[in-house]
């Protein structure tokens, strides 16, 4: 194998800088093998690895009986392992964060940028060696709660996402290194995406290999032989990394051709049904990318569990600087600093940034040296370099390098063959510190020359050499008439940022003096300030919130879900925040008060947070000359902070005449920030803490502010904390809720008791309470009947109900003068004493949802016959995941004239009691969700349910 080493400068495993004179011996000694970029890889020490040893198959350690076949296998096999450990090596490694990520639907999947991302509810930290168990749950509870008929093999597919320099490509080594080791005889295939050449027929084994160092020999028998077994193993791990780095137009769209597993078709095609597992099905496959590679990605061919890289943790960031520093006092010092720029500090979480900025601060201590922004870190290790004697790049070479750069940008290339280099007219030499050479040879052989292809360092230097080319090199004509174009597309989106960087005036100082010739830095600065305003109106287009609020949500079901759909399917874009963070880059007193003027009021921030957005965002908010409202979160989709973020934006706010009014987070650390939304609380109408450590004592105070202020609020929400005990002291402001939601919070039988005991007392109805996810007793359920006249809405999902404990609920929801909105019992084994007592209260009920209950055709029955009584129709009814099969379909046929919208999915019907379905409701256009595909099935009859009913995209601005 080619010796490989990371060649990124001023990125060493210790405090000493890779300068050019640290590479030169390295250099001289690698002209005698190839040089192979391990790209990612931010946390390691320089790894060698010497061609021919330990690479090779030993022969003796196979069996004696061994058919050849099976010993080609087997070589091919380990040669894939050991190529793919070699790859992956990673020493001292720091640890990455990463996160799960929800609801990637077609709309929301389809990003214009790498900050919109949302992740699932229950976001942790999952290391490598979780992926795919985590995969495997997610595609579980996707399926469960949405109904949807998806391929069961998606569960073996994960995305991975990230923007630019957070450690993707670490991550995925991460994961290999651990499937090597625990998968020791598995395949294992690791594609850089940038080695496929999407242009050329290939055959699946050759798409597999692409970017494997081996000596096998393609023969078309051992190639069907090789991919009948991969086809049937469970234990291939396959990491397809780079989506984003496809020289192809960047359009994943089409819907992919069908392919057997030994035609030969285009890459494309192959890319695409590895990912919707028509082929290699039982295979584990990674796939890694920028977000904008995602854009409008085929639905069929999306992961259904996507990943979201999240950086370095606080503790990794101090790790590195005590890394870089010599002692610890000096580690202190650097750290200090970095405390008192957070314009800078904030990027630390992204390794590639991380590199940079610290050993700057450790070099410029004592001088005092402000750093200005990310594009200053980078322009001040290119002076480094420029003043080492070492350095072989000069101004000439240095011109025509960053041309190949945005030449590679603009095309979509980040690979360029020897024959680039000629056409730029740039000398080998001249490319050391920035580029790397990856060349395929045999093995136990040692290659002096051959084809090679080069690529950068890592995609930010080249996207940073396009800046570069642009602001320093290109002529002013060519600069404005390519401004525009570079603007509207989101793989600029790198670029952009560094050109605004380029526009601060001490920057731009910088320039001029390293480069003296440069072409009107400063006018071509303004050009790109002038096209940022002309931006400034779509801010307009940003919601203030969503459609309605949690206590309306259930007292229109229908209306409601469509409102909600239509909000969620509308297309996102990243103006706010990328125009937020051009302000701060250039740091131009006029824009960011330009920007800032041109927020709607107010102003709705959903999403997760990077540290840098919120930074970039605060910079922009404290120049707004009015006071402004932001509603953080909504009560459908909480918002997460990474780091200080969340911090940031209150202790901004607070310093403010700003407010906010709805606050909705998940899985914040509230140690610091809880006194800060305790003084913000009596101007609070919606309130989530989901899964925020909440404790008791915290809650009690959180209490306490809510009655001595008499705050009203429609929603309030503590779901995913310990709670046990915290009855007593929400009852007390029971009275001032709407809504209020506690799931999974292990209450017990004196806290039902508590809140049932003051729901009753209410002097108007209470929206819905959740208690779903919480163990209740009959004596807990019973607590509540007496008050259940007070409840609109009940939700008690997976809450170990049991028949009998239904008795006194459903005998007073009987009683009640106007029907319940909704009741909701999934997932509770009531069986056929359940549906009994829910049969007696029915007409009683806008919405039931009885999913999972354990219900038999005899159930059925029973609760058919009750709803066939009634005067009126039910608005929903939803029975998924009771095996009733056809014939509870062909008995439900009966009732579709008491029931508007019907959910069945996963019942095991088959086309028999779906076409009965069918013909019951040709003339009353009823809706059902869930059943399977029928010939004589028409438009009318076969829509989804109603909150998934698809809606034209439409455009919204969103800092999320």
């Amino acid at each position: 194998m080619s010796e490989q080493r990371n060649l990124e400068p001023g990125t060493s495993g210790s405090s000493e800088q890779l300068t050019p004179q640290a590479l030169q011996p390295s250099y001289q000694q690698a002209k005698s093998v190839i040089v192979l970029n391990i790209s990612g890889n931010y946390m390691g020490t320089t790894n060698f690895y010497v061609p021919g040893r330990d690479l090779n198959v030993n022969p003796s350690k196979m069996p004696f009986n061994i058919k050849t076949e099976d010993s080609e296998k087997q070589s091919l096999k380990e040669n894939c392992l050991k190529y793919v450990k070699a790859t992956a090596d990673i020493t001292n490694r720091v640890p990455l964060q990463a996160t799960k990520q929800e609801n990637v639907s077609k709309e929301e999947f389809g990003n214009t940028s790498s900050w919109l991302f949302k992740k699932q509810t229950d976001k942790k930290n999952i290391p490598p060696e979780s992926l795919f168990e985590e995969a495997s749950l997610s595609y579980d509870e996707k399926i469960n709660s949405l109904h949807e008929t998806t391929n069961k093999h998606q569960q073996n597919v994960a995305g991975l996402t990230g923007i630019a320099g957070i450690g993707k490509t670490t991550y995925c080594k991460f994961v290999l290194i651990h499937w090597t080791e625990s998968h020791p005889h598995s395949f294992v295939f690791y594609i850089s995406i940038r080695d496929v050449d999407f242009m050329e027929r290939s055959n699946l084994l050759k798409f597999l290999l692409v970017s494997t160092d081996h000596d096998y020999k393609f023969k078309p028998e051992t190639d069907d032989s090789i991919l009948d077994e991969i086809n049937k193993s469970s234990d291939t791990l396959i990491v397809i990394d780079g989506l984003d780095e496809a020289e192809i137009t960047g359009d994943f769209s089409k819907h992919p051709h069908g392919m057997s597993l030994h035609q030969e078709k285009m890459p494309y095609c192959i890319l695409m049904n590895l990912l919707n597992c028509r082929l290699l099905p039982n295979a584990k496959k990674l796939i890694a990318s920028r977000p904008n590679a995602f854009l409008n990605f085929n639905p069929e061919c999306k992961p259904v569990f996507m990943l979201q890289v999240l950086g370095l943790s606080k503790q990794s960031q101090n790790l590195l600087c005590k890394q870089y520093s010599k002692t610890e006092e000096q580690q202190k010092h650097v750290q200090d600093e970095l405390e008192k720029q957070p314009n800078v500090s904030a990027l630390l979480f992204i390794p590639i940034f991380a590199r940079l900025i610290i050993p700057y601060f450790v070099d410029n201590l004592e001088s005092n040296k402000p750093v200005l922004s990310i594009s200053d870190v980078f322009l001040n290790q290119l002076e480094q370099w420029q003043k080492n004697p070492k350095f072989v790049t000069d101004k000439k070479h240095l011109k025509q390098l960053t041309k190949l750069a945005f030449d590679g940008v603009e095309n979509c290339q980040f690979s360029f063959p020897s024959q680039d280099f000629v056409k730029h007219g740039i000398e080998m030499k001249s490319i050391e510190p920035f580029m790397c050479a990856h060349a395929k040879h045999q093995h136990g052989m040692l290659v002096l020359d051959g084809e090679k292809t080069f690529f950068f360092i890592h995609a930010t230097w080249q996207e940073f050499l396009a800046a570069l080319h642009l602001m320093v090199f290109v002529s002013y004509e060519e600069f404005s008439s390519k401004i525009q174009q570079i603007f509207q597309q989101s793989s600029w989106e790198v670029v952009v940022r560094f050109l605004f960087g380029f526009c601060h005036q001490k920057v731009q100082e910088k320039l001029k003096k390293t480069f003296p010739d440069c072409q009107k830095v400063d006018r071509k600065g303004k050009v790109v300030k002038t096209q940022a305003r002309k931006l400034l109106p779509d801010l307009s287009e940003l919601f203030s919130d969503i459609p309605l609020t949690a206590a309306e949500f259930f007292n229109d079901p229908i209306e409601s879900n469509l409102q909600m759909v239509k909000f969620k399917s509308r297309e996102k874009d990243s103006t706010l925040y990328n125009i937020c963070s051009w302000a701060n880059e250039a740091k131009d007193d006029d824009l960011t008060k330009a920007v800032a003027n041109s927020l709607p009021n107010p102003l709705l921030l959903s999403g997760d947070f990077l540290p840098h957005q919120v930074i970039s965002f605060c910079h922009v908010l404290s120049a707004a000359e009015e006071s402004h409202i932001l509603n953080v979160g909504d009560w459908q989709n909480p918002s997460t902070f990474t780091g200080l973020g969340l911090h940031t934006l209150l202790s901004t706010i607070q310093q403010s005449t700003h407010k906010i009014p709805k606050l909705h987070l998940m899985d914040v650390d509230l140690s610091v920030d809880f006194e800060i939304i305790l003084e913000f609380l009596p101007g609070f109408t919606e309130l989530t803490l989901h899964t925020c450590g909440l404790t008791i004592s915290m809650v009690k105070n959180l209490v306490g502010v809510i009655t001595q202020h008499n705050i009203h609020l429609s929603h309030l929400e503590l779901s995913g904390n310990n709670l046990n005990g915290v009855g007593k002291y929400l009852a007390k402001s029971i009275h001032l809720m709407q809504a209020l939601v506690l799931v999974n919070c292990n209450l017990q039988e004196n806290d039902f008791i508590a809140i049932a005991e003051a729901t009753a007392k209410r002097d108007t109805n209470m929206s819905w309470l959740n208690l779903s996810f919480n163990v209740m007793s009959k004596k807990s359920l019973d607590s509540f009947a007496p008050g259940v006249h007070k409840l609109d809405g009940m939700l008690l999902n997976e809450c170990s109900v049991t028949g009998d404990g239904l008795e006194q609920l459903c005998l007073e929801i009987s009683k009640r003068q106007k029907p319940m909105n909704v009741l909701y019992l999934r997932r509770n084994n009531i069986g056929l004493i359940g549906v009994n007592h829910v049969s007696s209260c029915v007409y009683n009920i806008r919405v039931l949802w009885l999913n999972d209950c354990n219900l038999t055709i005899t159930c059925l029955r029973v609760l058919i016959a009750a709803i066939l009584n009634m005067d009126h129709s039910m608005v929903y009814l939803d029975l998924s995941e009771n095996k009733f099969g056809d014939e509870g379909a062909i008995a439900l046929a009966t009732c579709l004239v008491k029931v508007e919208i019907l959910g069945v999915s996963d019942c095991d019907i088959t086309p028999v009691g779906a076409e009965a379905l069918h013909k019951a409701n040709i003339e009353l256009k009823r809706r059902i969700g869930g059943l399977p595909d029928i010939s004589q099935a028409t438009a009318a009859s076969s829509v989804e349910r109603p909150h998934e009913v698809a809606q034209k995209p439409k455009k919204l601005c969103a800092i999320s």
